[in-house]
């Protein structure tokens, strides 16, 4: 079985168990996600406490299940810990928390992932760190003044350590993204 397929089965099962949470998103940034970790970031589980290894946050914290998902299979959390997702007193929440402790930042409110992985890049490039911070956005997510202006704030700083993702899934919470633009003009 890919390793992509098993990522969304499990996404799914976590969700099922926990009769909440958000399956389009969850499942929109799964390819993301698993390049990410499995082909282009310097993270692994050996070496995850070093300084110089990459960061990837995800700021689209509602995805959560596709982030845990990927931990699971990328052998940082055991994979029973997905069928607990939302369950109280479980290590896995609704968004990405520090409890567990292959995650990079708390995120939820949306664009609050996105600038504290700016932040990252930037105490990378006044530490004269080499480690490159992945930021993964929704594309509802990107109407929010705090992704504007931290994009002014990465160019001015000109983090080149810096890259932004967005998936684009044309969806916010309840809409397509283009109907709730229109109705916010």
């Amino acid at each position: 079985m890919k390793t992509e397929t098993k990522i969304r089965i499990n996404q799914l099962k976590a969700l099922h168990a926990a009769q909440s949470g958000h399956p389009g998103g969850s499942l929109s940034c799964t390819d993301i996600l698993t390049i990410l970790y499995f082909k282009i970031a310097n993270i692994n589980v050996d070496n995850f406490h070093d300084k110089n290894r990459d960061r990837i946050v995800l700021s689209k914290g509602h995805a959560a299940p596709a982030l845990y998902a990927v931990l699971a299979e990328k052998g940082f959390i055991e994979e029973i810990e997905l069928l607990k997702l939302r369950q109280t007193g479980a290590l896995l929440e609704g968004h990405p928390t520090l409890k567990v402790p292959e995650v990079e930042a708390v995120s939820g409110p949306l664009g609050i992932g996105f600038s504290q992985a700016l932040g990252m890049a930037l105490g990378a490039k006044i530490q004269n760190f080499s480690y490159r911070t992945y930021a993964i956005l929704g594309d509802g997510e990107c109407n929010e003044g705090q992704v504007w202006e931290g994009a002014m704030f990465g160019k001015f700083h000109k983090l080149d350590n810096f890259v932004a993702i967005i998936d684009y899934n044309k969806l916010q919470s309840d809409d397509y993204c283009e109907t709730s633009r229109r109705w916010s003009l």
